[in-house]
């Protein structure tokens, strides 16, 4: 999927995603004066912060060389909010939005995103050393804590999802939900990320824990990684892995207060790789754990913030042209090291229509040179991107 797909999905998902704005403040506990004006503080919070290390420009390449130079010298949390929000921005800084209401919608999805960002950043080394630690831990066999409204709830939600539903004829199941609640409540450790030890022993261990009798998991495999056949539908595993999430949704939820639901989201997303899945193949909904990896994939997809007609279905072959010609980078290395020092990308489009003999494709110039204006900016986009992608990697 090229750039420009990428970005009409999600405008399309935005589209299909529309909630009301009255409604959408609500949520927050919002007025549109202020949220509009959080929206102009997070905008000028940015520009300040430029100013001060000295980033005089509104070029977006020039802001994304700059940044990624600063970040390699220095970590600090004036250069991870201006990383995240620039990883994250769909138009609230460099764009134009049409009116107050946009303004706000992009702030809100955006400041959501970056705070999210921010802090998988932060928590990455803490919760990688933490979960290290989890492959031992003491287990209290002489405990003997029930808790029936527990052991009844997550019995009654377990059958809620397609592969524990047969558990409802079990002789078994019920007993051994009883006996999961009871070893987790008396392991400290496993108490405080109820809703990713659950979800793990229920998907991992469903089986055994519908058919056998007196079944007790072993805590310890549950934090080894799991990879699912995720490449390949046989016909049922992709309604089972979107089942397992879904379970992992409705547990995250219930436990929402009453656990540390950011390391528990942790161990799902580094445990399996059904995050991956969901993210490829489903409606998203981002409240699905990523990985700081896979969140940094998804955050920093390219903003074409240039209003030019997009015409490749009018002028298939210049396309197929301009595309070879790109594919060549070292043809390009001193325009985009000229970008990346403030050039105006323009400069390059006569090239760019010369190479591929433009004049012979395409009888319109004007049309012919718009197009290369839109391959160059797809081009500096993507490498754009890349470097954002990576960029988190320095705070770590």
């Amino acid at each position: 999927m090229n750039e420009y797909e990428e970005l009409q999905r999600w405008l399309d998902e935005q589209a299909d995603n529309y909630i009301p704005m009255e409604e959408l403040l609500q949520e927050y506990g919002l007025t549109m004066k202020s949220a509009s004006e959080q929206a102009d503080v997070f905008r000028e919070k940015f520009f300040t912060l430029l100013r001060k290390y000295e980033i005089l420009t509104d070029n977006i390449s020039v802001i994304v060389t700059e940044l990624d130079r600063l970040i390699h010298k220095n970590q600090n949390e004036d250069l991870l909010f201006l990383y995240t929000a620039m990883a994250t921005e769909k138009g609230l800084l460099f764009g134009e939005p049409e009116d107050e209401e946009q303004k706000i919608f992009y702030w809100l999805k955006q400041s959501e995103n970056a705070r999210k960002f921010s802090d998988a950043i932060r928590n990455e080394n803490i919760y990688k050393k933490r979960l290290e630690s989890m492959k031992e831990f003491s287990e209290n066999p002489d405990s003997d804590e029930t808790d029936p409204e527990e052991h009844f709830l997550l019995y009654q939600m377990s059958l809620e999802h397609g592969f524990l539903y047969k558990g409802r004829k079990s002789k078994f199941f019920m007993e051994n939900i009883g006996e999961l609640v009871r070893k987790v409540n008396a392991i400290p450790v496993l108490k405080v990320i109820k809703p990713y030890v659950y979800n793990a022993v229920l998907s991992r261990k469903h089986n055994l824990m519908i058919n056998r009798k007196n079944y007790s998991p072993n805590f310890a495999n549950i934090f080894k990684r799991t990879d699912y056949r995720i490449k390949t539908d046989n016909g049922k595993n992709f309604d089972t892995y979107q089942s397992y999430i879904e379970l992992y949704d409705q547990l995250q939820r219930s436990y929402q207060n009453k656990s540390d639901i950011g390391f528990s989201d942790y161990c799902f997303s580094h445990l399996n790789n059904l995050s991956e899945w969901y993210y490829e193949n489903c409606e998203p909904n981002e409240e699905i754990p990523m990985t700081l990896e896979l969140m940094a994939e998804r955050y920093t997809t390219s903003i074409i913030l240039k209003n030019i007609e997009y015409i490749a279905k009018k002028q298939p072959v210049l396309e197929i042209k301009y595309h070879n010609i790109l594919l060549n980078e070292t043809e390009w290395t001193d325009m985009i090291r000229d970008v990346q020092n403030g050039a105006d990308i323009s400069d390059y489009c006569e090239k760019l229509y010369r190479m591929a003999g433009g004049a012979k494709v395409c009888r319109d110039r004007k049309t012919a040179l718009n197009y290369a204006e839109l391959y160059l900016t797809f081009f500096m986009e993507d490498i754009n991107r890349c470097i954002m992608m990576d960029g988190y990697k320095n705070f770590l």
